[in-house]
């Protein structure tokens, strides 16, 4: 067998290599011939264009020869200018003199892989670990890439550097936007379940694969070692599947478990490592986490593949009931939810059972619950529901508390059951769950709808000079509004026609992220979220037009719109309804509008019927929940009218309640879906409204305080009512969170969350032990139903403002007290009056640590313009050393005090360790 038909033993080189040797070859030796024939030592294969530009211009053709013969036939042929690459694997001592004589440098030029390697890299040599690395000189001229390597800043061509360069290609960092930099062990995990990726690898020569595998190994440890022992088995493309359910199966001891292991250890060809397992497993499990909450679609969807292929591999090792405990598999997270199904059940059986919060916050620490965020919520509201079934709730006592409640508690209660209702679509016993909190829920809302109908019976025939101070849809006009047009303070009024107490409480939790809701009806007590009670009957031509005029009357668009050109709102107000509100191509809402907002109009009245048309047209009838985006160009508005430094008050006509597998009752005389105007008696779930506050013929109507009746056909929801959801109006009213100076009257809303919302104010942020719980305040029982009673406001009554609560002694005297805080006081750059300090702690510590920002300057008597600043005072005095003693949650909008690291920072009884 003669030499040239022995096996190749050239390099292979690739077209940035090779023009770079050809272009230094030629600007090195200058033989007078602009177009040689240069014959270089190489693989004598060229599956790229054989036309190739060199620097300057200067174009060359390369053509791979196999034989002497082929060389000569390329120097005898006809050739124009260009310059003549012939790759061949022939050694010189083949070739004659007569080849060699017609040839470049009439010599075979060989390619010194570090030669051009290092050159590429702008460097001058080689470091000796690097030439040590044989395989690596060949390796890094196949895979220069199109641009050549980087040039670098330092003479020495490092190993590491050149190698991380080397697997960035190999590995395809520059498809996802890596850099080498990025290469990590993430990087390399997503890299082998990408298709495709772990049989290209396999294709590289055998020294480039090895040495590329230890030089990984070596950089990343037990997990990248797990993966390239997998990849030597040929099941690499299944590494972070099986990543998965080695975390799971190497942390349980179950005879299922340690069977499977003995199968899936067959996978990584017998490596008997169990650290080694556990540490890719480890890996795997944090790399997959990232991929299912990724912001690109194709990357989640990846992730999700990478869940499926794993639960087929729990079957195929017989291994599904050993990783129920898994943090991130599927089987992990049905089993999660199984879990919390079954303490739903136990916990509304036996309220004393504690079981629901471990359950429930066991599914929440799941990787998957942000994937499933909407049955992780439904199950959270169920959890409300049953806290909020263990609670004794006290019947109205009168309209007032009735509708106290609603807004305060009871419409709460109705954003739960809204997504109660919505269910689970796949495990039964979470389904039965729901099914059995939602009808122990809904029965107790009817028993209080039914207390609430008596009460509202008596108030509506007693008329509207009787109302003890209750803020009515006629009389918000003279009390909210007219207060700020005479203290010439613009205002933006949205009404969201048919927004019920639970649309507010979803809005309001958006909206406070950008703005400060306000009590406009504080005075000097404490602020909290208002509600209002509608016309009757329920409906927006009574109702909303008995809000804009300021007394109780039917009316239209028309009348509304009169309303306000007769000066009845203030000068110039305006008022927009659905059709001139609305834009045109590209315009979220009408120009004639955006310019009353921006322009110096008292009153800006928008009328939004987003809410309302939604229970005509089937909105509210699937999918729970309403976001601000949901609510017309509401967003856009609000952002408008903070640009021009108006209030906003948001409002609505009536409430509504929603469809809920309801009866139809048939009434020959309904004026509505909730109410009608005959003479007959009342039905069961009927109550008579007569009196002065009904808004119909002879001031008397019969209407249904049942939510589950409704007198015609089926629609997503309904109004004219008098159940609590129809008759409580929300009011929600908001300044700028840098407001210098609220209107007079107005406090900030504390926060408006029911007590039995959340299992407890600090329980997002575990900083340190819990201090001992504080003594829950007093609260005045509603009064009794007797006499004057019965119309009277309850009150609300106000933090104290010195008396520390019960259990922590005078802690804030203590802390004030001690030579630590007067030193870290005389630290601070911006002096703060020591009662300023002493009423924000108070107030804190009252609150159990949490207080809104805008509510904790109010009690500390500092501006809301400045009390971000002052927030940041008081944390370089508490937070010593920098532990979170004050800190700023919910995006900057809540302050709180971590009690137990307070009294351990200060050397008090009762802190931590």
């Amino acid at each position: 067998m003669t030499q040239a038909s022995a096996p190749s033993q050239a390099l292979r080189i690739n077209p940035v290599a090779l023009r770079q040797k050809v272009t230094q070859q030629l600007d090195r030796h200058r033989n007078g011939d602009a177009y040689p024939v240069m014959v270089v030592r190489a693989e004598p294969a060229w599956p790229h264009d054989p036309a190739m530009l060199l620097p300057g211009g200067r174009p060359a053709r390369v053509v791979p020869c196999v034989s002497p013969l082929a060389i000569w036939e390329h120097l005898a042929a006809d050739r124009g200018d260009e310059v003549l690459v012939l790759l061949t694997d022939i050694p010189e001592s083949s070739l004659g003199h007569g080849v060699r004589s017609r040839i470049f440098r009439q010599r075979v030029i060989t390619v010194e892989p570090w030669d051009l390697v290092v050159d590429a890299f702008g460097a001058q040599l080689p470091d000796s670990a690097l030439e040590r690395e044989g395989w690596a000189g060949e390796a890094l001229l196949d895979a220069m890439p199109p641009v050549g390597w980087p040039k670098l800043t330092t003479s020495v061509l490092t190993r590491d550097v050149a190698l991380r360069h080397l697997a960035a290609v190999r590995l395809g960092l520059d498809r996802r936007g890596d850099s080498p930099d990025d290469l990590d062990v993430t990087t390399l995990l997503r890299w082998s379940a990408e298709p495709g990726a772990v049989e290209a690898f396999g294709l590289l020569r055998e020294g480039e694969r090895d040495g590329l595998a230890g030089w990984l190994i070596e950089q990343f440890g037990r997990p990248a070692k797990a993966l390239f022992a997998l990849i030597a088995a040929g099941h690499g493309a299944d590494a972070l599947p099986l990543g998965l359910v080695c975390d799971a199966l190497w942390t349980t001891d179950s005879a299922e478990a340690v069977r499977a292991q003995g199968r899936i250890d067959q996978y990584f060809g017998n490596l008997n490592d169990d650290a080694t397992v556990q540490g890719f497993a480890g890996a795997a499990v944090q790399v997959v986490s990232a991929m299912l909450t990724a912001r690109d679609r194709e990357t989640r969807l990846q992730g999700n593949a990478v869940l499926d292929r794993a639960e087929e591999l729990l079957i195929q090792f017989n291994a599904t009931l050993s990783a129920g405990h898994s943090p991130i598999l599927r089987t992990g997270f049905t089993r999660r939810v199984t879990a919390a199904a079954q303490a739903l059940r136990a916990a509304l059986r036996d309220p004393a059972d504690r079981m629901l919060d471990d359950a429930v916050d066991a599914l929440a620490g799941h990787r998957l619950a942000d994937v499933e965020a909407t049955r992780l919520n439904r199950i959270r509201m169920g959890q409300r529901l049953v806290r909020w079934l263990g609670t004794e709730q006290e019947p109205p006592a009168s309209v007032a508390h009735g509708v106290d409640q609603q807004i305060g508690q009871w419409g709460w209660v109705d954003v739960a059951l809204n997504h109660v209702w919505a269910g689970d679509d796949a495990n039964p016993e979470l389904q039965t769950a729901f099914r059995e909190i939602h009808d122990r829920a809904q029965q107790r809302r009817r028993d209080l709808d039914q207390a609430f109908a008596g009460r509202l019976a008596a108030w509506a025939t007693a008329g509207p000079g009787n109302d003890g101070g209750l803020l009515t849809v006629e009389n918000l006009l003279p009390r909210v509004i007219d207060p700020l047009v005479k203290a010439d303070r613009p205002v933006l009024l949205v009404v969201l026609d048919g927004m019920s107490a639970a649309v507010a409480v979803q809005l309001a939790d958006e909206l406070s992220q950008h703005w400060v809701e306000y009590d406009p009806l504080a005075g000097a007590a404490s602020g909290r979220r208002r509600g209002v009670v509608a016309a009757l009957p329920t409906l927006t031509a009574v109702s909303r037009t008995s809000l804009f005029a300021g007394a109780l009357r039917a009316g239209t668009q028309d009348h509304e719109k009169k309303l306000f050109a007769d000066g009845r709102w203030g000068k110039g107000s305006r008022i927009f309804h659905k059709g001139p509100a609305k834009g045109g191509a590209g315009w979220a809402y009408a120009g004639e509008l955006a310019d009353e907002v921006a322009g110096t109009a008292p009153v800006v009245a928008v009328v939004i019927n987003t809410v309302d048309e939604s229970l005509t047209h089937g909105r509210e009838g699937d999918e729970p929940g309403w976001q601000l985006d949901d609510v017309g160009f509401l967003r856009s508005l609000l952002d408008q009218a903070r640009s021009s430094g108006r209030a906003v008050v948001i409002t609505s006509d009536h409430g509504h309640v929603l469809e809920r597998g309801g009866q139809h009752v048939k009434a020959a005389d309904a004026a509505s879906a909730r109410h009608r105007t005959g003479p007959g008696p009342t039905a069961p779930g009927e109550v008579e409204l007569t009196g002065p506050r009904v808004v119909a013929d002879g001031k008397r109507i019969i209407a249904l305080w049942d939510p589950m009746l409704r007198y015609r056909p089926s629609k997503a929801g309904y109004h004219g009512g008098a159940s609590l959801a129809e008759v409580t109006i929300p009011l929600l009213a908001y300044l700028m969170p840098n407001a210098t100076q609220p209107p007079a009257g107005w406090a900030p809303v504390e926060s408006s969350r029911p007590d039995w919302w959340e299992a407890s104010a600090t329980a997002q942020v575990p900083a340190a032990p819990a201090a001992p719980a504080p003594a829950p305040r007093s609260r005045r029982k509603a009064p009794a139903v007797t006499g004057d009673a019965l119309f009277d406001v309850p009150e609300v009554p106000s933090a104290p403002a010195a008396a520390p609560p019960a259990g922590d002694g005078d802690l804030v005297t203590s802390v004030l007290a001690t030579e630590l805080f007067e030193a870290q006081h005389g630290l601070t750059p911006r002096k703060v009056d020591r009662k300023k300090i002493e009423a924000a702690l108070r107030a804190l510590v009252d609150a159990k640590g949490v207080l809104p920002l805008a509510v904790l300057g109010q009690r500390a008597g500092e501006l809301p313009g400045r009390v971000g600043g002052f927030v940041n005072t008081l944390q370089r005095i508490f937070n010593v050393d920098n532990y979170p003693v004050l800190s700023q949650i919910d995006e900057g909008r809540t302050v709180r005090l971590d009690i137990a690291l307070l009294r351990t920072q200060f050397g008090l009884p009762g802190g931590g360790p």
